[in-house]
């Protein structure tokens, strides 16, 4: 790494270290400004999307984790 790139890499750094508080702050504002009724709704297609693309599994994988585990302690 060159040295105009070390020098431009601890200015990224510096600019995300004051920046992060202030990002979070604004997050934590927002979160609390939010009106949960009102962003249910919008995320209901997104959750009907998911549960038909990737439809629940018929196991967890648990039983064949514990099949596993019991082979290799043989």
């Amino acid at each position: 790494m060159t040295a105009t790139e070390q020098a431009n890499a601890r200015r990224w750094g510096q600019a995300w270290k004051e920046a992060g508080p202030e990002l979070e702050a604004f997050r934590r504002q927002e979160i609390r400004a939010t009106d949960t009724r009102q962003s249910i709704p919008a995320f209901d297609g997104l959750f009907e999307a998911a549960v038909r693309d990737f439809p629940p599994r018929n196991t967890s994988g648990l039983v064949e984790q514990q099949r596993w585990f019991q082979s290799r302690r043989k």
